[in-house]
């Protein structure tokens, strides 16, 4: 055995022990505040920086990651849970190499499983191992679906704007939490912000609340700017990184994933699996 052949063994071994499994759930305290806007594009984000990633379309009312990519999904964890189709038929691939888990109703069906849908559903999770970073897109508000998603998450990064009534509804959500002591990081993101200075000072008035009333921790991840690009890119249905990598908002894109890859914690969840698991047992309480 060579010494060149040991030296690779000793890479791979140590990137073996290295792999963390990392689950991040985007959320907001309303809707219309471009978090599955957010979601896709950090998705792209992260895989440019050479990072296995899927997006599970968590929000059962309103789901459209897909649309967001351009493409049209064939199935759901639904048609898992009741048609015989497996995880690898649910499964769909952007051209930019982000997978996507369309939940669609099949989420809310999580909520009622008996013992042989949980071991079926919890059966083909285990499949996958090819996943870096697991981004969870919730529903707005919190639900009791969406409660349990964020549970059980490495971090929270929670979508707002300037908007007196967004900051109200983000401060109730980060409230919720805070009371049903989930221990998730929680990253704050303020979208639509004319400058630097608008977004700095929109995430102080939130931080500043949160302090004196709920004595809770949250990290300002960054802002998004007013970009007319966003909205042309949500109508050609192409994420605005991909098509517009240098507009102002993909710029800010690019920030925040820096931000969010620069907190090193201990991840909560091992694999896939143990994730979903986790979440079933939850459910099952």
């Amino acid at each position: 055995m060579d010494q060149a052949y040991k030296l690779r063994s000793l890479i791979n071994n140590k990137k073996q022990n290295d792999h963390k499994f990392r689950v991040i759930a985007v959320t907001s305290g309303k809707g219309g505040v471009g978090k599955t806007n957010f979601a896709v594009n950090l998705a792209i984000a992260l895989k440019k920086r050479g990072l296995r990633v899927t997006i599970l379309d968590a929000d059962f009312g309103m789901a459209n990651v897909d649309i967001l990519f351009g493409i049209k999904t064939r199935y759901t964890i639904y048609d898992i849970l009741y048609n015989d189709k497996t995880i690898d038929d649910v499964y769909e691939l952007t051209d930019e190499g982000v997978k996507i888990i369309p939940g669609g109703s099949g989420i809310k069906e999580l909520l009622d499983l008996n013992d042989e849908k949980r071991n079926k559903i919890i059966d083909e999770f285990s499949k996958i191992n090819d996943i870096d970073v697991l981004i969870i897109d919730t529903g707005a508000g919190l639900s009791k679906t969406t409660l349990m998603f964020l549970t059980f998450a490495d971090d929270i990064v929670v979508i707002t704007n300037s908007e007196p009534c967004s900051l109200t509804d983000a401060y109730s959500l980060i409230k919720i939490i805070s009371k049903e002591n989930i221990k998730s990081n929680i990253g704050i993101v303020v979208n639509r912000v004319k400058n630097i200075v608008e977004g700095r000072e929109t995430f102080n008035k939130l931080n500043n609340a949160i302090k004196i009333f709920l004595d809770k921790e949250i990290k300002y991840l960054g802002y998004i700017s007013e970009d007319s690009k966003v909205i042309n890119s949500v109508r050609e249905q192409r994420p605005f990184i991909s098509v517009y990598p240098k507009c102002e908002a993909g710029l800010c894109i690019n920030k925040i994933t820096s931000e969010i890859l620069g907190v090193v914690e201990s991840s909560r969840n091992a694999t896939v699996k143990e994730y979903f698991s986790k979440i079933l047992k939850f459910m099952g309480r």
